[in-house]
């Protein structure tokens, strides 16, 4: 069974992060389909709306840890097309947030235009904590989203906070009880998808305004990729 699963209902692309017994962590093979799926939707004029969501009691627990082993990452690589593709996406994309939403499943609300969440919701921006470089340009996004005070704490103080202060801070859109939050995320993006498409993305070009994301994005994997050499070459000659 694919650790992501795919369904197309009405024009809407459903992608649901779904490896339960890690806690929904994305591993390469998983960013590939995610990167994919993603660029074809941006093209694909069939696909009117995007949502992303996770299986079980958890949305996404960020980056498999395992998976650093194959880093660096070159931009042909699966996390960098995903990071560039979720950026270029202009496609209406709504994610459904219940349980944790860490790393890469907490920078990835800053892509959507809808976000639904469960008020108990923990999202958390771990990557100081783990000596590596925040990434999908959440180190350009994230003081615009919440201010530059709160993007501090989130970022350099890496710590947790709950659905109902994300969406006090304006990182979440809509609260639903965790029950509710699927449902209410299909709709959401049902009602996304009856906009006219070039409008849409007309509107959503306007609003984006970084016209240097993607090279922010490239600065933050190259960042990344220098911090998983250095700590690989100290724990060599630790050996």
């Amino acid at each position: 069974m694919s650790d992501i699963n795919i369904r197309r209902d009405e024009g809407v692309l459903s992608l649901e992060i779904n490896r339960t017994g890690k806690r929904n962590a994305v591993d390469l093979p998983m960013f590939d389909v995610l990167a994919r799926e993603l660029a074809n939707a941006n093209a694909d004029d069939a696909v009117r709306a995007v949502l992303l969501c996770g299986a079980g009691n958890g949305f996404c627990a960020g980056h498999d840890l395992k998976a650093f082993e194959q880093w660096p990452q070159s931009p042909d690589d699966p996390v960098p097309r995903f990071l560039h593709a979720l950026a270029a996406l202009r496609k209406p994309l709504v994610i459904a947030v219940q349980g944790w939403a860490v790393g890469i499943g907490a920078t990835s609300l800053l892509h959507a235009d809808w976000v639904v969440a469960a008020p108990d919701a923990s999202l958390r921006f771990p990557f100081l904590d783990l000596g590596i470089a925040p990434e999908a340009g959440s180190s350009l996004l994230l003081a615009r989203a919440v201010g530059l005070l709160r993007a501090r704490r989130l970022l350099l103080g890496a710590e947790p906070i709950d659905g109902q202060t994300a969406h006090a801070w304006g990182l979440v859109t809509e609260l639903r009880p965790a029950d509710q939050l699927r449902a209410a995320a299909i709709d959401r993006a049902g009602k996304l998808a009856n906009k006219s498409p070039s409008m849409f993305k007309r509107v959503k070009d306007w609003l984006a305004l970084d016209t240097d994301l993607h090279a922010r994005i490239d600065e933050e994997i190259e960042a990344i990729n220098v911090a998983v050499l250095e700590r690989r070459k100290a724990g060599e000659g630790n050996a």
